[in-house]
């Protein structure tokens, strides 16, 4: 007889449970979970207000997210408690290569053909074959590098676009002396002096130093030289004359 009762009681639980679930499923009681992209804009933005975020979407890595915030990639995990910073590699029986973002390099070509070339300070060729915008610093080694071999890149047909990135900010001497390059009736002379170590006066003027420095930051530069590339690319670091025309397959 309590068996009997007992699975008489588990029987109406049940019914009961079943109920209940059936109640909690019906339209009108589901409680709308906020989705991954949700969770994650809200949790970085918390985290990092400065920046701001422009794009949230899977990334090519299985249950990790692609955060574009501030012009740089983060991975973040779909619960937004932990994200990386850092390249993704695609591994192929031939070695790695470095995965681009296909949207966020869209974006940047699109940027790119918005740049007005009487902003830049250019080094050209006497027949382009290619064209490179190059954010720069007069402090940087490599940035000197690039320039003391201007003679060999144009050479190559590559055209070489300066853009401003004094990489202590804004204002700085860095910034000043960037300044005077862009001011000054011999742009490119001035600006080649002053990477040589020259003493030059300083000159001022109405000038896109700093809204140049801004677009770099928005790109995600945070080092110099950093070559825009015609497919809307970003290297960061020095390139030789050869690799860069072979990069830009003009060699």
């Amino acid at each position: 007889m309590f068996v009997k009762r007992l699975s008489a009681w588990l029987g109406f639980a049940a019914f009961c449970c079943a109920g209940a679930a059936l109640a909690a499923d019906a339209p009108g009681n589901l409680i709308k979970r906020p989705t991954p992209e949700a969770v994650i804009t809200a949790k970085i933005s918390q985290a990092i207000p400065q920046y701001k975020i422009t794009s949230v979407r899977p990334s090519p890595i299985e249950g990790l997210y692609l955060v574009t915030v501030g012009g740089s990639d983060l991975l973040v995990t779909a619960d937004g408690s932990r994200f990386i910073q850092g390249d993704i590699f695609n591994v192929t029986a031939a070695g790695y290569t470095k995965w681009e973002d296909p949207a966020l390099v869209a974006e940047r070509k699109k940027m790119l053909a918005t740049v007005n070339p009487k902003d830049a300070i250019i080094f050209k060729p006497a027949a382009t074959k290619a064209v490179v915008y190059v954010f720069t610093d007069v402090d940087c080694g490599y940035c000197r590098k690039l320039n003391s071999e201007m003679a060999d890149y144009n050479k190559l047909g590559i055209e070489i676009r300066y853009l401003a990135f004094p990489r202590a900010g804004i204002p700085s001497p860095s910034a000043d002396r960037l300044v005077t390059a862009w001011c000054s009736k011999d742009k490119q002379g001035t600006l080649t002096k002053i990477k040589e170590g020259y003493d030059v006066p300083a000159a001022t003027c109405t000038n896109p130093v700093e809204a140049e420095f801004n677009l770099g930051v928005s790109l995600g530069v945070n080092a110099t030289p950093a070559l825009w590339m015609p497919d809307g690319n970003i290297r960061l670091g020095y390139l030789p004359p050869k690799q860069l025309a072979k990069e830009l397959g003009i060699l």
